[in-house]
């Protein structure tokens, strides 16, 4: 059976187009090559990778030729020259170790350099530096060369900033959008908050950047912080770290924006002294919700009569139903006692994981120091979760929005034209942002239904027995592991009860042996439910709540 030779081909963006090094060259040479050899040939082609950006995790191709390089399936590999491979020299000195401890032969367009040669591997070593050197001045050139044309008042960041456009290369306003950033500042001046600042802007059609009908809240703090409608801003150069301060066209007196820095900062010191006096500790107050009204529950302590409760804050005092737009009270009237409640629910969320084989099976692993399997998913839970609420904020804005403008249609308060315009727009926005709502809960509904774990269990997964001593503050770090959420309903006079969401499906999964005659044949897990309710004032159990169910 013949060889194979491997031809690995890759370009840097900024060379795509050099004589001799386009990705079809490096391919037929390659070719070539293998004809002469009397071998077959397997092309691993990378595209086009800018030679700034060497590290193997943007180079899937080159990461799974290694792959097959270390499974000892490579003896052979052609590159137009080692710098394909990389230019940069921790980089590089990974790739030579890997091909010279598995005897790869490596071909280029100027020769064959078995790589076990001492003499080879120096040449290599003296080519990938020339490599490495005539990148790093390049590259230098080019940054130099930037600042130059920036400090000249040049527009080198590309899109700009709402209220501007781009004209010979440098800013000017935008008078058709810089109107609109006045507005912004003024009204924040006036008192109006970021999310009526918004609306109007969505009321008036305007459009963003991207020419998307509803801006984000973000986008706005943004504008409010953005020093260029104030005639300059900072261009800082990656490398050095060197800052340049560039002039440009200012939209709004400096007294203005000057103003409203003022402001910002006066909300943002209060934002940070409201924090701070969360002084009291609550278990499970991150977990509480409410199944009436969907609040979360808050605590409070009673010094005077020294007891303390959660309680749906909604219960005292009116709130905006978005189903209805009624203004209601939540008909949830319990207060729970705090010691019983997260005793009752320690309890319970402590006899689920000593019954649950899944539970068990990472411990073991965890224990006996093997691999685990599951990978770290909880960052990623947390910013889908993130992005479904600002995307369910924008739906229920939006929707609003299109009422008050079927309003102004209908009374004939604006120009009939304009108002269809922007309802298209905006009708055509919350049909995009509920199919976004709708990818990120399927999204999210699959990692948290998957079998991964954060390095959480490093921490607590060995340590079951001895939890029921968990300080409180040990207690919540647990449970933010395991719990989503906990549901608190009122079922009638003399019966409420606590449903417990649990992240992954634990409650009453099981053990299945592959032939229970053969345990040498090993087992499978099978996933149990999500949740499980348990009854408040009797503290009993009553009943596992199925994996699809929305507790």
């Amino acid at each position: 059976m013949s060889e194979t030779l491997h031809i690995y081909t890759r370009v840097s963006t900024s060379a795509q187009e050099d004589a001799g090094t386009s990705l079809e060259s490096q391919k037929d040479l390659g070719i070539k090559k293998s004809k002469e050899l009397g071998f077959e040939y397997r092309l691993w082609n990378e595209g086009g990778q800018s030679s700034s950006r060497e590290d193997l995790e943007n180079r899937p191709a080159l990461v799974e030729l290694l792959s097959e390089v270390e499974s000892g399936n490579v003896k052979h590999l052609f590159v137009f020259n080692p710098d394909r491979l990389s230019r940069n020299d921790v980089t590089w000195n990974v790739i030579r170790l890997k091909l010279v401890k598995n005897d790869v032969t490596l071909h280029t367009s100027a020769g064959v350099y078995p790589l076990s040669d001492p003499m080879n591997k120096l040449l290599l070593g003296i080519m990938s530096e020339i490599s490495s050197y005539d990148n790093q001045i390049r590259a230098e050139r080019s940054r130099l060369g930037k600042l130059e044309k920036v400090r000249k008042g040049f527009w080198l960041g590309g899109p700009p900033p709402f209220g501007y456009s781009i004209d010979k290369k440098r800013l000017v306003e935008n008078k058709a959008e810089s109107k609109w950033i006045r507005f912004i500042f003024q009204s924040y001046l006036n008192g109006r908050t970021i999310r009526e600042i918004k609306q109007e802007l969505l009321s008036n059609g305007v459009l963003t950047r991207r020419n998307k009908p509803v801006w984000s809240l973000g986008s706005i703090e943004k504008v409010l912080g953005n020093t260029h409608y104030s005639g300059y801003y900072r261009f800082k150069d990656g490398k050095s770290g060197d800052q340049v301060r560039v002039e440009c066209p200012s939209i709004m007196p400096v007294s203005l924006f000057r103003d409203v820095q003022k402001m910002r900062e006066g909300r943002t010191r209060q934002t940070r002294i409201k924090e701070s006096n969360q002084k009291h500790f609550y278990l499970l107050r991150d977990f509480l919700v409410c199944g009436h009204c969907g609040a979360r529950y808050s605590g409070r302590l009673y010094k005077a009569q020294y007891r303390s409760v959660y309680y749906c804050p909604r219960l005292e005092r009116n709130y905006v139903n978005e189903g209805t737009g009624r203004v209601e009270k939540c008909s949830n009237r319990r207060y729970l006692k705090i010691d019983e409640t997260d005793q009752l629910v320690w309890d319970t969320v402590l006899e689920v994981l000593t019954h649950s084989n899944l539970f068990k099976e990472e411990v073991k692993k965890q224990v006996l120091g093997e691999s685990i399997t599951h990978k770290d998913h909880a960052e990623e839970i947390k910013k889908l979760k993130r992005k479904l609420k600002v995307v369910e904020k924008d739906v229920a804005d939006i929707t609003n929005s299109i009422v008050n403008l079927e309003t102004d249609k209908i009374l004939k308060r604006r120009d009939r034209h304009e108002l269809d315009r922007i309802l298209k727009n905006v009708e055509d926005a919350r049909i995009d942002l509920e199919a976004q709502r709708e990818q990120l809960k399927v999204q999210l509904h699959g990692l948290e239904s998957q079998n991964r774990w954060t390095d959480w269990l490093s921490k607590f997964g060995d340590r079951l027995g001895a939890m029921v001593d968990f300080t409180p503050q040990e207690r919540h770090e647990f449970l933010k592991g395991v719990i989503d959420h906990i549901v608190v309903k009122t079922l009638d006079k003399q019966s409420h009860e606590l449903v417990i969401r649990f992240k992954i499906p634990y409650v009453n999964d099981s053990l299945v042996w592959r032939d229970a005659n053969r345990k040498s044949l090993g087992y499978d897990l099978k996933d149990g439910d999500f949740g499980i309710s348990v009854d408040i004032d009797t503290k009993k159990k009553i009943t596992e709540i199925p994996m699809k169910a929305k507790a």
